[in-house]
């Protein structure tokens, strides 16, 4: 952790990054802008993660969306899933509910959480954290989401095939302006309730405005969907902007957040949950862990620094370099098989009822991860002949060195060594008591690991009269060495790949602009060989897609885009089909493969009548195409076959109801399968969503800026689950929120 500690310093004295560049309105500098880049209805004209330069999103060979500020606020969106619910093959929250960390997937593949390391700030990879130690951000300090789809390593190097998450923090901006929240929200039948306060201040320091600085701060205190459940958390991000000049700029960021409480997590059984039991099933807020060994504490820190200096008009340099610190402590009871069918043979005794009792065990996990990554680039225009390009040549580098430590309860008096006193009733959970948990708790898995990747990539920006040509190439190199703590026994990885990508945009007078592009992933695969069949090192996983579309924007007012595509990811590893044991667990081998292809809708447009329309749709037909096991033609474990949604925002400028805005929304999530085996096939779902407000400022000019709203998202609490990978791992969906908010920006 030596190296790591440096971090800090090297930031100090390291440049930023070209995050910088991604300043948007409400990030805009002091000086002259070289760039202009608008926040509308429709989200931005540009967004640097796409192709790391200001070109338009509607010239980018790869489809984006773009979450604003302004909508993440109209949608009182409190997580990031739910800022992305409404986004065009995305499936926010594929693992149900969970308050530790931001999960979600992009075209049938992991981009965040715990399922993949998708998850970029600022233009900059997060560290892995090993075991549960993973990031979350709160939605009041962003600025945007970026959400890049498809295979993106030409620029960002090992990622997971279908797309990355690339959260904007915010920034500092040239003119005084503020805003403090308040808000209430209640949960399913209202019985929950949760707290918080936030205040964000900006503007300039000095009297020419060469120097802005921007503090955003928040605290956060209350309960939670799930019963019996508390939650905290408390966030502060101080930045500073310097321009000496038109052509520089230096942003220095940090952010701290504080998470302690509960977590929303926890694994349901298949009998109570998927099916019923006893005709009934589990309430959505039911707690069937317990209270007192429910708990999740996490330190984040992030200390950015982001530097970009334009030479002239030909040739431009950036700078990014962060340091990243995580530390938790979780807590949790959760289940040890399906609900209890029979009570005497299980030899529970008489206050076991059958259909209704389960097992249960209970774990604790504390973690650490630090991380620093930097991403250097040179931009060069020129031309040569009739044609004109934006050249991107850039070097980045991440080292993330972590610790895990996993122990498990054995509880006396329960029904088997590793497990804990049942649950007698899942229909009305009254904890056992957690007392004596940590008098008999045992290690389980101890773990480290160190990470790093180094990169080098190349980029070419054509622009022959209306064509657009995109050409990029990268070569990466990475290694990881992992060392079990228990045994003292270590194995270490090493990869190295090169990764292209090429597209091609035509943009029409009239604003439509056909596309076509081809794109690779690679992600190294970290797997103990002694769980491989003969002990061999994993080779990465590699992914490739082909994409063709149609895109149309008019003004900043309406922008459509409809694409078809087909990702494949190769090497995906699979049971040995001999069965052989590698331990208790079957071997694995690396011969599996898995396909996505697609249709993606989707449509924002900002009215003349102050309506704003949002809508998006998705088919994905995902399947294993190859596959040791009997599973080939298989649909992939939670991808729903259908993905649509449409969000209408009503503004009233005029008349009685000036200031009054409503609006709403409906979310359909497609069939899908739990597993691979597809044993258990997940329905469809139909969420809605409703949402009014009040500007006052409209009424009476003295209170501009003030408004309230008030927002419900499955506003009639509707039970679903959201996937079933095994008969123990159920989840449930987000029942109803009802979110008030009293907010005045100056």
């Amino acid at each position: 952790m030596k190296y790591l500690a440096c971090g800090a310093a090297i930031l100090a004295i390291g440049a930023g990054t070209h995050a910088a560049a991604q300043e948007t309105a409400a990030a805009a500098p002091s000086g002259p802008e070289k760039r202009e880049i608008v926040v509308t209805a429709t989200g931005l004209s540009s967004a640097l993660s796409s192709t790391k330069t200001d070109a338009p999103i509607i010239e980018s060979p790869q489809t984006i969306s773009v979450i604003s500020r302004d909508e993440i606020d109209i949608r009182a969106a409190s997580t990031i899933a739910d800022a992305l619910s409404y986004t065009a093959g995305v499936l926010a929250e594929p693992s149900g509910i969970d308050s530790r960390t931001d999960e979600v997937s992009v075209r049938g593949f992991g981009a965040g959480g715990y399922s993949s390391n998708n998850n970029f700030v600022d233009g900059l990879r997060l560290p892995s954290g090993g075991g549960w130690t993973r990031f979350g951000f709160d939605t009041f300090g962003l600025e945007q989401l970026e959400v890049l789809k498809g295979p993106s390593s030409v620029l960002y190097g090992q990622t997971a095939p279908g797309g990355i998450v690339n959260i904007v923090s915010k920034r500092p901006q040239a003119e005084l302006a503020g805003e403090i929240l308040l808000q209430g929200q209640g949960y399913t039948d209202l019985g929950n309730w949760s707290w918080r306060a936030g205040a964000d201040i900006t503007g300039p320091l000095n009297d020419d405005g060469s120097l802005a600085a921007r503090v955003v701060g928040l605290a956060h205190h209350g309960g939670t969907q799930v019963n019996d459940n508390e939650n905290s958390r408390y966030y502060v991000s101080p930045s500073l902007t310097w321009r000496p000049g038109v052509d520089t700029s230096w942003t220095l960021l940090g952010q701290y957040q504080r998470d302690e409480g509960g977590s929303t997590f926890q694994f349901l059984p298949a009998t109570g949950s998927y099916r019923p039991t006893n005709g009934g099933y589990i309430a959505n807020d039911a707690n069937i862990g317990e209270p007192q060994w429910n708990t999740f504490d996490r330190n984040q820190y992030l200390i950015g620094s982001f530097f970009e200096h334009r030479f002239n008009d030909a040739l431009t340099i950036r700078n990014n370099a962060r340091y990243t610190h995580i530390d938790t402590l979780f807590r949790l009871t959760v289940l040890s098989g399906d609900t209890i069918t029979d009570c005497a043979a299980a030899g529970l005794g008489p206050e076991c009822i059958d259909g209704q009792t389960v097992g249960r065990r209970a774990v604790e996990g504390r973690g650490e991860s630090d991380g620093f990554a930097v991403d250097t680039q040179i931009e060069a225009r020129l031309e040569t002949g009739a044609l004109a390009h934006t050249l991107l040549a850039g070097f980045d580098y991440f080292h993330t060195e972590w610790e895990h430590f996993r122990d498990l309860v054995s509880q006396p008096g329960a029904p088997a060594p590793g497990q804990v006193l049942p649950l007698w009733n899942i229909f009305d959970p009254v904890p056992r008591g957690s007392s004596d948990y940590l008098d008999n708790i045992a290690p389980q898995i101890y773990g480290s690991s160190v990470s790093k990747q180094t990169g080098l990539y190349l980029q070419d920006q054509i622009e022959i009269g209306r064509l657009r040509v995109t050409l990029g190439g990268r070569y990466d190199w990475a290694k990881d060495t992992s060392e079990n703590l228990l045994t003292s026994t270590t194995f270490a990885t090493e990869a190295k790949d090169f990764t292209w990508r090429a597209g091609a945009v035509y943009l029409f007078d009239n604003g439509l602009a056909p596309y076509v592009s081809y794109s690779e992933s690679f992600l190294p695969q970290v797997v103990d060989p002694s769980q491989t069949l003969g002990g061999v090192l994993f080779e990465p996983t590699t992914g490739d897609q082909f994409e063709a579309g149609l895109r149309y924007q008019r003004g900043r007012n309406i922008y459509l885009t409809l694409g078809v595509f087909e990702i494949t990811q190769q090497n995906v590893p699979t049971a040995d089909p001999n069965g052989v044991l590698c331990g208790r667990r079957v071997c694995q081998v690396q011969a599996g493969e898995a396909q996505v292809r697609g249709v993606e809708f989707e449509g924002r447009a900002s009215l003349a009548s102050g309506t704003t329309l949002i809508a998006s749709a998705s088919h994905l037909d995902a399947e294993v195409t190859k596959s040791n096991d009997p599973i080939v033609g298989n649909k992939l474990q939670a991808v729903p076959k259908y993905l649509a949604s449409l969000f209408v925002d009503q503004r009233i400028s005029d008349g009685a109801l000036a200031g009054f805005g409503f609006g709403g929304g409906v979310r359909y999530t497609g069939e899908s399968f739990g597993d691979t085996n597809n044993l258990f096939p997940i329905s469809d779902y139909t969420l809605f969503d409703l949402f009014m407000r009040y500007e006052f400022g409209v009424a009476n000019p003295r209170l501009e800026g003030l408004s309230l709203s008030v927002n419900a998202r499955n506003i009639a609490d509707k039970r679903y689950v959201v996937t079933c990978s095994t008969s123990a791992s159920c989840f449930y969906g987000q029942g109803r929120v009802v979110t008030a908010r009293l907010q005045f920006r100056w």
